[in-house]
């Protein structure tokens, strides 16, 4: 079951205020970030100085093994059910290398979609959200606001206000 939220929230107009209040609460040690954006930003994932991510691993790692399995198919068919003709080879290369193909692609794909689920769960746990209705209301951010929230002890309340406040937030919402 997730946690109840304690932090704070704050809506932006200009993408540079959001950037720099991110900048500076990254040097102040606040780590739990997550932002929300009209559009994909890349000043904000710079801003955040996000890791590389894992997906493109986990869809080499699926490739690889679409490859082998394709091998392994194809060779253990010829194999089994040989059918001789004239002088051929009973398994040649260009028998096998479309269903490599296919079975590469295939398995890439699903291994990308399998670790994109399992990132975005994981983040989600990770992230916790604001849960009062002022919050999931608020439908600017799809529009023309940035927001960030950051998930605090009561203790850095004011501090992390104080820092939104300084690059010109539109508004700023503590929730306990």
């Amino acid at each position: 079951m997730m946690s109840k939220f304690s932090g704070v929230w704050a809506t932006f107009e200009y993408l540079d205020d959001t950037c720099a209040a991110i900048k500076e609460l990254k040097s102040e040690n606040f780590d739990q970030i997550t932002t929300h954006t009209p559009c994909p930003r890349h000043e904000i994932d710079h801003a955040l100085g996000s890791p590389q991510s894992r997906v493109p691993f986990v869809t080499v790692i699926g490739s690889f093994i679409g490859f082998a399995l394709a091998l392994l198919i194809t060779t253990k068919m010829a194999l089994d059910w040989i059918l001789p003709v004239s002088a051929k080879p009973i398994l040649s290369v260009p028998i096998v290398v479309p269903i490599a193909f296919e079975l590469t692609v295939l398995l890439s794909i699903y291994f990308t979609m399998g670790g994109m689920l399992l990132l975005i769960l994981k983040d989600t746990f990770k992230h916790q959200v604001p849960k009062s209705s002022q919050y999931k209301e608020y439908d600017r951010f799809m529009r023309d606001r940035f927001g960030i929230v950051v998930e605090c002890q009561e203790g850095d309340f004011q501090k992390i206000e104080n820092i939104f406040k300084k690059h010109q937030a539109e508004e700023v919402n503590l929730e306990k």
